[in-house]
């Protein structure tokens, strides 16, 4: 059985619980903070009959893991638990030969325990997906439209924090979520910090997301945007030297430039399919008067394949920031130029 949406899951692990769940789940997602929160949601799930998760949990991780040692765990058993539970991640990065022993394992499971794989993605043709489709649960986490994850980071964060006790005020959720952007990593570890810093205040405000989040100068990567939107190539490049020298860190800076291109695409998006004003109201309640032409207006004369463009420019830029040796200045000069240049 397949899933594509978290809810219908959740949904499905909570009316299996705690009898009938699967012996085989997989989790697939491009995003590997998310993938990990639905192991770790399933693992307490179904650990709930086991008094000592930490003796019958194990993890593995697939690229650095030999299939024989990995085979030999999974067919002995456990003296210590019922059943026991083997974590396998990454599975997108083992050896061909990992994934055909794998296979051939899932023929004849040991029913002793649960296993949990998870993979960024896994082609759906391949011998071992359909056995696993066959045999278990695959839950196949969509990749959220730019447009989307605002919306998403929002819903996450005031989930999270209700189910800590405390009630996240709307505007400074939206304000969290603009000022440091959609990366769950991220926002999962501004959240830890609020939550510590109300104490036991119940309500989690705007002064408390101001005084304690990780604070990038909002206005000032807006005019970053904005002189990107209207092709001024020296503004752009003294704005963003200027917020570099300032101590922001550029990775910061490139969520932020998301997030502002991804607000435009999604208005653009709007507008393009028919919507007016009051539907971009709708979902960017903050937008009035002014504020609201000037989004308006930009949508419809950059273009939504200039949006996409520099989406995926960022993309390409934040990845060559994470891998290779090359200076955030120099990185910063490559991004402006390219994006001026769409």
């Amino acid at each position: 059985m397949k899933y594509t949406n978290i809810r219908a899951f959740e949904k499905h692990l909570a009316d299996t619980s705690p009898k009938h769940f699967s012996d085989l789940y997989l989790i697939l997602g491009k995003d590997s903070f998310q993938r990990k929160q639905m192991v770790d949601r399933l693992v307490t799930a179904l650990s709930v009959e086991e008094k000592n998760t930490g003796l019958n949990v194990q993890h593995f991780d697939a690229p650095d893991t030999a299939i024989d040692s990995l085979l030999e765990e999974l067919l002995s058993f456990s003296f210590f638990s019922k059943k026991r539970i083997v974590c396998v991640q990454n599975l997108d990065k083992a050896p061909k030969l990992f994934l055909e022993k794998l296979e051939a394992y899932l023929a004849q499971p040991n029913p002793s325990l649960w296993l949990i794989l998870s993979a960024s993605a896994l082609n759906a043709n391949t011998k071992l997906y359909k056995r696993i489709e066959k045999a278990g649960i695959i839950l196949d986490i969509p990749e959220e439209k730019p447009w989307e994850r605002e919306k998403s980071a929002q819903e996450w964060l005031t989930a999270q924090a209700a189910a800590a006790g405390k009630r996240f005020e709307p505007q400074a959720c939206l304000h969290l979520v603009k000022q440091i952007g959609t990366d769950p990593a991220v926002l999962h570890q501004e959240l830890e910090k609020l939550l510590c810093y109300i104490g036991e205040r119940k309500d989690i405000t705007v002064q408390d997301v101001s005084a304690i989040s990780a604070a990038t100068n909002v206005e000032n990567i807006w005019q970053l945007g904005e002189s990107i939107f209207r092709r001024d190539a020296p503004a752009a490049l003294r704005i963003s030297k200027a917020l570099l020298d300032d101590g922001v860190a550029f990775l910061a800076l490139l969520r932020q430039l998301r997030s502002q291109f991804e607000t435009e695409y999604q208005v653009g998006c709007i507008l393009a399919h028919g919507g007016n004003g009051g539907d971009v109201v709708q979902q960017f309640p903050y937008m009035k008067g002014a504020i609201l032409e000037k989004h308006m207006q930009l949508g419809r004369s950059y273009g939504l394949e200039k949006f996409k463009a520099g989406l995926l420019k960022i993309d390409e830029i934040e990845l060559k920031a994470k891998n290779s040796a090359a200076d955030s200045e120099t990185l910063n000069e490559i991004l402006i130029v390219n994006l001026i240049k769409i």
